[in-house]
C-alpha cells in the first residue's frame, strides 16, 4: 500500500453495500463533510475543494479497498454550504436509478426523496452535535445490581 494509505488495522469505511456498481460487487463509501468558509479554504474556489477532498479520501482508502477488500471505493464529499462532490452525485444518481427501477417509481421522485432524506439526516446530526441528545439516560443505582 502507498505511504499515504491508511494502514491502521481497524481502518474502515462509513458505508458498505453490495451491488451498487456491479452485480454482487462490494462497494465501500466514506463520507467527508467540510466547511468551504474555513480560513484555510477561503483563497480557493469551491469546485477544486471538492476534488481535493475526494482525492484525499482516495489516497487514504482506495488502494486498500481494491487490493485487500477486493471492492470499489467512492468518496462521498459534502460541504456545509449544501454542495456535493462529483463522486457523491454519481453515487446518488446510481442509487436513485436502482431504487426507482426496483419500486417502479420515477427517477425524479426517487432522487428527490434521497436528497430530502439526506438533508434531514445531516440536519439531525448537526442538531445533536450542537445541543446533545435529548434522550434521558436511566442510571441503575449500584445498590440494585
Amino acid at each position: 500500500l502507498p505511504v499515504s494509505a491508511n494502514h491502521a488495522t481497524d481502518a474502515r469505511m462509513d458505508v458498505f453495500c453490495i451491488g451498487l456498481w456491479g452485480k454482487l460487487q462490494k462497494s465501500y463509501i466514506d463520507v467527508r463533510i467540510f466547511h468551504p468558509g474555513a480560513p484555510s479554504y477561503l483563497p480557493k474556489a469551491v469546485k477544486p475543494l471538492y476534488r481535493e477532498q475526494e482525492a484525499q479520501k482516495k489516497r487514504a482508502y482506495a488502494k486498500r479497498v481494491i487490493e485487500i477488500e477486493k471492492g470499489s471505493f467512492s468518496p462521498f464529499v459534502l460541504s456545509t454550504s449544501g454542495g456535493a462532490g462529483e463522486e457523491c452525485g454519481r453515487v446518488m444518481r446510481t442509487l436513485a436509478s436502482k431504487i426507482a427501477d426496483k419500486h417502479g417509481n420515477t427517477y425524479r421522485e426517487t432522487i428527490e426523496h434521497i436528497r430530502l432524506r439526506l438533508r434531514f439526516a445531516l440536519l439531525r446530526v448537526c442538531l445533536v452535535s450542537l445541543r446533545g441528545a435529548r434522550t434521558k439516560i436511566n442510571y441503575t443505582p449500584i445498590s440494585n445490581i
